[in-house]
């Protein structure tokens, strides 16, 4: 009698069904192992005065002397100093409330936890991440890895590592100067508690890495808005007679800022033209290359703007203070303008020309006309009409004749104890209230 054929698959067929199960669903698998339902983390508060002005004085510590030469410089930084560095690196790139970082210092490691919140609906999901790193030949080496529940295997993590350590040793540009500037790094000394740094400070190496990285967020057509507006400076400065030794400010804001007021009629965005229009007078008013903005490359192409020496309130300073902070809040928010500006005080105070209020006036107002000309459609467009009329530099900047500047770091903590002190902290609201209170703001602040 003839069997019946059997129902069950044979065991090849069987085999192959389970192998493609389980490939279709390890990523499924690997997701769900990775993302869960709370934080590892919790993203701290707003920072304090204190806590500002704290970071104010670990990022002048950590300064060389002399950023612009070369010389061999260490960092030290406890746990404390590196959390509260880390917390406000996230601030400022706006990632505060979805992200929360915190690293742990002890005898010969460093681990580092990171929390980040995925997508705002009403299920929470987060994704939580635990590194550590150990001291190997003076370098910091990631040992382990666990991303939710899942610990990544070692021979998987270090075949990882192997493939980024030779990315980096490829001749791409930007790979060949992190090499460069890894390879600067002396030593790393992780002790309870404290982390040490050694390295040699290559300023033109520090340059080059943060013209590539500024570089990123420059989209092609922002290079090309750029080079527009750098067109429009260059006709500005060859039109100026050459008896004429320096001029206003408002001769390059005026016509920039009719420029980008038709731009934005025309159909573009006026937040953006008003972004690359200060950046692009910051490169000219330094004196540097627009090589910054939009690399080596396109920049061959461009015939250099003759110089004219453009002043605020007839100095030259001020106009330079005022535009690179405005490209700064532009580009990369108020915040780390601010932070920026008062640290760079602060350095002027123990190195080289002392405390200037008067240059922290023309900061501030940098960062005011910015902050408006960015806030939103509406105000970027009556931002545009205002600038592209303005008349009088007092239209926007305080008189500064009455600072006391020049000061000392000990004049300056004499008279204020730090920065975070009620005296200091009045002083600068002092100087906010005379600004809000200029022409060309009227109406638009808060």
């Amino acid at each position: 009698m003839d069997s019946k054929p059997s129902t069950r698959p044979k065991l090849p067929i069987l085999l192959l069904r389970t192998i493609v199960v389980l490939l279709l669903s390890a990523p499924v698998i690997v997701l769900l192992l990775s993302i869960e339902t709370s934080p590892s983390l919790v993203a701290e508060q707003q920072f304090t005065n204190e806590e500002l002005s704290r970071i104010e004085t670990l990022l002048l510590e950590s300064t060389p002397q002399s950023p612009s030469v070369a010389s061999r410089h260490e960092l030290q930084l406890n746990s404390e100093e590196l959390n509260l560095l880390l917390r406000y690196a996230i601030n400022i790139m706006n990632l505060s409330s979805d992200w929360a970082a915190r690293t742990q210092l002890s005898q010969g490691k460093l681990t580092a936890q990171m929390s980040v919140r995925l997508g705002s609906g009403a299920l929470s999901m987060f994704l939580n991440v635990e590194a550590g790193f150990i001291e190997d030949d003076n370098r910091l080496t990631l040992d382990a890895l666990r991303i939710g529940k899942m610990a990544v295997p070692n021979r998987f993590l270090q075949f990882t590592l192997q493939r980024l350590r030779s990315n980096l040793a490829t001749e791409n540009i930007t790979s060949v100067d992190i090499s460069k500037l890894i390879n600067n790094v002396e030593s790393i000394e992780l002790e309870q508690n404290q982390m040490t740094v050694a390295m040699q400070w290559d300023p033109n190496l520090i340059s080059r890495i943060g013209n590539q990285a500024q570089q990123l967020f420059i989209s092609d057509q922002d290079q090309q808005r750029i080079i527009d507006y750098y067109a429009i400076i260059t006709n500005i400065a060859a039109a100026v007679p050459v008896d004429i030794r320096a001029v206003s400010i408002n001769a390059f804001l005026s016509p920039l800022f009719t420029a980008a007021m038709e731009k934005t009629l025309a159909g573009s965005d006026p937040i953006t033209e008003n972004r690359t229009a200060f950046q692009t007078l910051a490169i000219y008013l330094n004196e540097e290359s627009i090589a910054q903005l939009i690399g080596e490359e396109a920049a061959a192409e461009i015939e250099p703007a003759p110089f004219i020496e453009v002043r605020l309130l007839r100095r030259q300073d001020l106009a330079q203070h005022l535009v690179s902070t405005a490209a700064i809040t532009a580009s990369a928010g108020a915040d780390l303008a601010q932070m920026l500006s008062t640290t760079k005080e602060a350095y002027d105070a123990r190195y080289r020309s002392g405390f200037s209020f008067s240059d922290l006036t023309a900061n501030s107002v940098g960062v005011t006309i910015a902050q408006l000309a960015t806030a939103g459609p509406e105000t970027a467009k009556i931002m545009q009409d205002r600038l592209a009329n303005l008349q009088n530099e007092s239209d926007y900047m305080p008189q500064v004749g009455s600072n006391r500047d020049g000061l000392s770091e000990t004049e300056f903590n004499a008279m204020y104890t730090d920065r975070s002190s009620p005296q200091y902290v009045q002083r600068l609201a002092e100087i906010q209230t005379l600004i809000d209170s200029r022409p060309l703001f009227s109406g638009l602040l808060q």
